[in-house]
């Protein structure tokens, strides 16, 4: 069996030093961690868990909180499984693994949650979403337990580490893009009035047409299965003149797409989108969706070394927002109807 003194030995360094390199320690570098990582790998040693359970107090796990499955399109976004990857694979270089906590109401996700915490399975929770009013969240702040939101909280900004995207700045970005390309009036369409995501891109489309002197109009709810919901959506659309639509995300927009169509609008001909996550959705069909690349990788990345480090310290950060950066992929869902 290969020791610590093995891979002390291959690396060149103390046992110690792997021992600190183990635990992620802020005071080895970095090229010290990957020449003993590189010697681990090499000899093919395997942490002692147990040992290091006993030694830390950690479990070495981390919770994945998804959101509450109220609607059946709610995880069909592919943001939820690229997201998972990336944290699953971050988890994996620093020798966590990763637990998902799921449920069909918030109720059930609080139940799963409480559950991990008492058993005392994991270290902390990465959140995944951002809802208003959100329970999972007001109960892991009153117990204290380590954790992040890929989101933006509201009403906790300053007690709460999160990891997003600058929303409102794609919305606005969206609007202005939109202007760029001879649109005037623009709606905002989203499947979930509740989402903080869906709030803050709102307020950005609001910022947006402000800046530029155009009319705005309510934040739209398309419920596809609901069908007063679906034909008051549609008069809306068309009772508005509205030459450009802002919806929420890839997933909602193929199914807008599909419903326009039903009803003889056409994108882009007779209406253009701008959509958000640029998932595998946004180019499955004609017309290739222009979509906000939000950058995935980075968030997952991210909101993983940002609990670790709360984990190792065993401090909540106050006030830690960190914005990922965008991308707006330009493709065929747009029309510029300045000629």
């Amino acid at each position: 069996m290969v020791t610590i003194k093995d891979v002390a030995q291959k690396a060149g360094v103390n046992p110690s030093t792997v021992s600190r390199v183990l635990k992620d320690n802020h005071s080895i570098s970095q090229k010290t961690k990957e020449k003993v990582r590189k010697a681990m790998s090499e000899l093919g040693y395997v942490p002692n868990v147990a040992a290091q359970m006993l030694a830390s107090g950690l479990t070495h796990n981390i919770g994945l909180v998804f959101p509450p499955i109220i609607t059946s399109d709610r995880l069909s976004e592919p943001f939820f499984m690229a997201v998972l990857t990336t944290i699953t694979n971050e988890a994996k270089s620093h020798h966590f693994t990763v637990s998902i906590a799921t449920g069909m109401s918030v109720d059930n996700l609080l139940e799963q949650v409480k559950l991990m915490h008492l058993q005392k399975r994991v270290d902390g929770f990465i959140i995944l979403y951002s809802d208003q009013e959100d329970p999972v969240r007001n109960y892991l702040m009153t117990n204290k337990i380590p954790f992040v939101i890929v989101g933006a909280p509201e009403g906790d900004e300053n007690k709460i580490t999160y990891i997003d995207n600058d929303n409102q700045l794609m919305a606005k970005t969206a609007v202005d893009h939109f202007y760029q390309k001879g649109h005037r009036n623009m709606l905002f369409i989203t499947d979930d009035l509740t989402s903080e995501v869906a709030s803050e891109r709102y307020i950005g489309y609001l910022k947006g047409c402000l800046k530029l002197s155009l009319d705005n109009h309510p934040m739209l709810l398309f419920n596809r299965k609901d069908p007063i919901n679906v034909e008051t959506l549609i008069k809306t659309i068309q009772n508005s003149q509205a030459t450009a639509l802002i919806v929420i995300g890839d997933v909602l927009s193929v199914r807008l797409i599909q419903l326009l169509s039903f009803y003889g609008i056409k994108v882009p001909d007779d209406i253009s989108i701008i959509t958000f996550n640029n998932s595998s959705y946004a180019k499955l069909i004609h017309p290739y969706l222009t979509t906000f690349d939000i950058n995935v990788d980075n968030l997952g990345r991210t909101s993983f070394r940002q609990l670790l480090d709360i984990i190792n310290t065993k401090e909540q950060h106050l006030s830690q927002k960190i914005f990922v950066p965008f991308t707006l992929k330009k493709r065929e869902s747009v029309r510029d109807i300045n000629n």
